[in-house]
């Protein structure tokens, strides 16, 4: 699950897809991805996976890396 979501913002959001992202890589406090990017990133999540996040658990808090991510998906 985690080189799948590290796959899809590399290439949907990244200006630059070969930066180097781990689990654990500070996505959206540090400005690598947008908070418009969030309900690209929901709804990825909802076709690749089957799991539906309500917007109010998609947080800066719970999705700024894809370890947090991997943790609520599982919550569903």
């Amino acid at each position: 699950m985690e080189e799948k979501l590290i796959a899809f913002i590399r290439e949907e959001f990244l200006t630059d897809p070969s930066q180097d992202i781990t689990p654990d890589t500070k996505l959206l406090s540090s400005g690598l991805v947008d908070s418009f990017s969030l309900v690209s990133l929901q709804a990825f999540i909802e076709k690749e996976f089957g799991k539906r996040i309500p917007a109010p658990r998609i947080t800066v808090q719970s999705f700024d890396t894809v370890r947090q991510m991997v943790r609520v998906i599982g919550q569903f």
